[in-house]
């Protein structure tokens, strides 16, 4: 995730260079052809531009907001995640002894964790094994990496380690149904995120639009030839640059979970979920994740 919004300017610049250099190119040959070869032609009325500037634009907001829509769904989703982290390990606590943390609850916290750092990666398509090893056994990583769901697994492991806890009567009945209840709230979160992970966004939004910004950014100039002159060209760049900086957020926020520098900061919540909960069973707790240099917290 972006936290500073200017750091992203100069790498979008960068990975339109070659389209700002070709629009270029056809600004100025479609000025000096309307100025210097006497093709007047070229001039056409400002409102056929404006009417498909207009309709574009219109396109290029239903994009942009249901892509938006996407990105805040799955960080809605991450902040019931970090809700329900906490209360998973507090409900242990109070329900078994409320002072001591007995090792079984310790266990539960491992693998809270464990499950988040699983979950973050997995929806990257990195491996969901990486960075576990203080959380699990060898044992239980062997296990996993055998496994094509690797956050469902520790899921699994949960629920185990609950169903020992209900045996060795250190939580009563109605207490094991409160927390089970809140492991079914990480599973249905657990869902949510691979539900929009793996619903591909409508490829016609991105097609159709781009489609539409080219033919109005191509159709602009001759719009403007009689009335701006020259500045016809640094409009028009401008424009043209304006409608791709737009279209290319939209693309970038339609998926939360791509590894990018606009995705979700799934590691930095997930660390704060460490945090939270290494304290609560009084244990050491890493420093919080900040955003690098060009201002990226991930």
């Amino acid at each position: 995730m972006y936290t500073r919004p200017l750091r992203s300017i100069p790498k979008l610049i960068f990975n339109l260079k070659w389209h700002l250099t070709i629009y270029l190119a056809y600004l100025l040959g479609v000025y000096f052809a309307y100025e210097y070869m006497g093709h007047e032609q070229l001039d056409i009325s400002m409102a056929i531009a404006t009417v498909l500037g207009f309709s574009v634009a219109l396109l290029l907001a239903f994009r942009t907001a249901a892509s938006y829509d996407r990105w805040w769904e799955a960080r809605k989703v991450w902040g019931a995640i970090v809700n329900d982290s906490r209360t998973i390990i507090r409900q242990l606590i109070g329900f078994t002894t409320g002072k001591e943390i007995i090792a079984e609850v310790k266990q539960m916290a491992l693998y809270q964790i464990a499950w988040c750092r699983a979950l973050s990666q997995g929806l990257r398509l990195l491996d969901p094994c990486e960075g576990l090893e203080d959380c699990l056994t060898k044992e239980e990583l062997e296990h996993l990496r055998k496994q094509s769901n690797v956050h469902n697994e520790i899921l699994k492991l949960m629920e185990s380690k609950l169903a020992q806890i209900r045996s060795k009567n250190l939580i009563d009945q109605y207490q094991f149904v409160a927390v089970d209840g809140t492991l079914k709230r990480l599973c249905d979160a657990m869902g949510m995120c691979e539900r929009i992970k793996n619903t591909v966004f409508p490829v016609q939004y991105r097609d159709y639009t781009t489609k539409g910004i080219m033919i109005f950014t191509l159709m602009l100039p001759y719009g403007m030839l009689f009335s701006t002159g020259p500045f016809m060209i640094l409009i028009c760049m401008v424009v043209f640059f304006f409608f791709y900086m737009i279209e290319d957020i939209a693309h970038y926020l339609q998926d939360p979970f791509r590894n990018k520098p606009a995705d979700i900061p799934m590691s930095a919540i997930s660390r704060t979920i460490e945090i939270n909960i290494k304290q609560m069973i009084d244990e050491k707790s890493p420093e919080p994740l900040k955003p690098d240099a060009d201002g990226i917290l991930m």
